[in-house]
């Protein structure tokens, strides 16, 4: 294990860190949708550039199958569900929970060769998660579970966005505070002297944890009212990065009292990439302070989900215009406070390069 405090302070993106061209990730867990989307009725998303249709069975267990019918292609969400089994449109075919085919009516049987792809799933309170890798060897040790989703001395928000940008920019964006400021600065979230506030970064094996303390910060009036806090505000930010769809976030803020009152909230950002330049991205935030009181639910609503468009449209523009702007030689420069970022990034690259060659073992070995 690692710890830093410091980089150069400027530099340009190297080899060695993911970027569009980089592989997805395929064998770790990754929220599929909030589980309140899924229903009886089909619901299509598309993850990992596969197109997956969700529904529930009768006794309300999820599930995820291509969305893709074996026999003319016909996408299975405009069909309908029957039972446990979801029914092609186009030509009634029938198919159970696990793909495997139940009925062709055309010729009253059900052909074993025809079936569709089945996906792991685990329902996690609020979140629903999909396995995207060899569908029979799920690795239950990479499904990344959260406290507050089950726990009752917990309540969160939450929200969807459909951002037309890669995942990647996400994860950078989210270990960059120095951004709040500027970006956020409506919010009251940061003021500009925090940019400058030093970061802690520790590395280990499989996670990225980052660390820093901004003073003097502002606090929504309610929940300084709710909690009984006194001003002025310090706050704790923590960060950790250890899969390729989700990012921690953890911040504790202390007032004046003696002893000092304390709030702690979790803030969780979910990168579900859709493809290498689109993201579902889906957010909570939790806190076990004032859980009964849903006005200041609904103002940290307002608030996280006003910030979190605002990196949306951001990194929607930085996508557009990589897209547009044709220049061979150019490389971003990086500067000291990007150090966290640029270590994920080179996590996913080394990741990304591991599965890779696995794959291509196992390719090798048939």
């Amino acid at each position: 294990m690692q710890e830093a405090t410091s980089s150069p302070k400027i530099g340009a993106k190297s080899m060695g860190v993911a970027d569009r061209s980089t592989p997805l990730l395929r064998n770790y867990w990754y929220v599929a949708a909030f589980s309140d989307e899924i229903s009886r009725q089909p619901m299509r998303r598309t993850i990992l550039e596969e197109d997956i249709v969700f529904y529930r069975t009768e006794d309300g267990k999820p599930v995820a199958v291509q969305n893709r019918c074996p026999h003319r292609s016909f996408p299975l969400h405009t069909g309908r569900v029957e039972g446990d089994r979801i029914v092609c449109g186009y030509h009634g075919m029938e198919f159970n929970p696990d793909g495997s085919c139940a009925l062709v009516p055309a010729l009253n049987t059900a052909p074993k060769a025809i079936r569709l792809d089945a996906y792991p799933l685990e329902e996690d309170g609020p979140l629903l998660w999909i396995w995207m890798g060899d569908p029979a060897n799920p690795d239950y040790s990479r499904l990344i579970r959260q406290e507050w989703c089950t726990s009752p001395e917990w309540t969160h928000v939450k929200g969807y966005m459909y951002m037309k940008a890669n995942y990647l920019g996400l994860h950078e964006n989210l270990m960059d505070l120095t951004h709040f400021p500027f970006l956020h600065g409506k919010w009251n979230i940061a003021r500009p002297e925090h940019a400058a506030a030093p970061s802690k970064i520790e590395e280990g094996e499989g996670f990225i944890r980052q660390r820093e303390v901004h003073h003097d910060v502002g606090m929504p009036p309610a929940l300084v009212e709710a909690v009984g806090m006194k001003a002025p505000f310090d706050r704790e930010a923590q960060h950790m990065v250890q899969i390729p769809g989700m990012h921690q976030g953890r911040q504790i803020t202390t007032d004046a009292s003696d002893p000092p009152k304390a709030d702690e909230q979790h803030i969780i950002h979910i990168m579900t990439p859709e493809t290498q330049t689109s993201t579902h991205y889906m957010w909570a935030m939790a806190r076990n302070n004032a859980v009964d009181d849903e006005e200041l639910s609904e103002q940290i609503r307002v608030v996280g989900e006003g910030a979190f468009m605002e990196d949306k449209v951001a990194l929607e523009d930085i996508e557009e215009l990589v897209a547009r702007d044709h220049r061979p030689n150019f490389r971003e420069k990086i500067i000291k406070t990007d150090e966290g970022g640029i270590r994920v990034l080179r996590m996913f690259a080394r990741l990304a390069a591991q599965e890779q060659e696995g794959m291509q073992e196992a390719i090798a070995a048939e």
